[in-house]
């Protein structure tokens, strides 16, 4: 039976691939199935989770110019930026 491990591995080698992350659920679901103790524990991993399952996300820039980078997406934290500073406002 297989563990789920080697699945992880693989899915952390190369996280953009499908193949390897279905492979991965796969193998989870089947060791579940055979398992109550796993079942139970990655049921509650899941339920701590939700993160991963909710929530919609809409980006909207507007407002001028903006002068610096722009990150468009969600759920995002710790994020550092070290631009230069905007151009000063021109007189009229």
């Amino acid at each position: 039976m297989a563990t789920g491990e080697a699945e992880l591995v693989a899915l952390s080698e190369s996280p953009g691939e499908p193949a390897r992350a279905e492979a991965l659920s796969s193998a989870l679901a089947a060791r579940a199935a055979v398992d109550p103790d796993f079942a139970a524990a990655l049921a509650s991993w899941r339920r701590q989770a939700p993160a991963l399952r909710e929530g919609s996300v809409t980006n909207t820039i507007s407002g001028g110019t903006q002068y610096g980078p722009v990150i468009q997406g969600r759920d995002f934290s710790g994020i550092t930026f070290n631009s230069p500073p905007a151009p000063p406002a021109r007189e009229s």
